[in-house]
């Protein structure tokens, strides 16, 4: 199990929660920036928790990430984005499924079997099962889900949110299966704020 400094563990949970603000308030002016304020969070706790020689590569590729995000939304409101966090549940969805299957094929190397077991217990069984699942039906649902939002579909941004939710609860699966209570901890929260946002009431358009 890998020990999580609280300086970053603290990040991570006050990254979620600045970004769930900004997706509650979605129609506020500062929700941007509220979202924005929670990812720079977010990279400032796994900048401290990663050797020094990442430090150029994560930098960059978070500069990167900065100004793609800004060219994006700087014209737009957060509503606009909503079509383009679809498509990002694709490469998130695909990563979860190919996580599982990479475990699965090195469950000794993971840790999750023992050299001497035969086969894996019932409950991780059903954890890796999850997460193949949960995978499978984020990359599948990605794009149709975009394809609604940009149309405009009454509940589309209900199931961005529980597409989103889903994301955390297969990450809280992975961490389960590979002992990680920080992982466990950042990935329940994120499974949360999309059940919650998903059970929001869905508040009429304006003509």
């Amino acid at each position: 199990m890998t020990a999580v400094s609280w300086v970053a563990a603290v990040a991570w949970v006050g990254s979620a929660l600045l970004m769930l603000c900004g997706l509650h308030k979605a129609d506020s002016p500062y929700a941007a920036r509220l979202g924005a304020a929670g990812m720079a969070l977010a990279i400032g706790g796994a900048l401290y928790t990663h050797d020094v020689v990442n430090l150029p590569e994560m930098v960059s590729l978070a500069a990167l990430g900065s100004a793609l995000g800004y060219l994006v939304v700087r014209s737009s409101t957060i509503r606009s984005v909503f079509p383009i966090l679809a498509v990002l549940q694709l490469p998130i969805g695909l990563s979860l499924l190919l996580t599982a299957l990479a475990i699965d094929r090195n469950r000794i190397a993971f840790d999750i079997l023992q050299p001497d077991d035969a086969t894996l217990t019932p409950a991780n069984w059903w954890l890796l099962a999850g997460a193949k699942l949960i995978g499978a039906l984020m990359a599948i649902a990605a794009l149709p889900l975009c394809k609604a939002l940009a149309a405009g579909a009454v509940g589309a941004e209900r199931w961005l949110a529980a597409l989103g939710g889903l994301a955390g609860w297969g990450g809280l699966a992975i961490a389960l299966l590979l002992d990680e209570p920080a992982m466990a901890v950042i990935a329940t929260i994120v499974g949360a704020s999309g059940l919650t946002l998903s059970s929001l009431p869905q508040h009429a358009k304006a003509d």
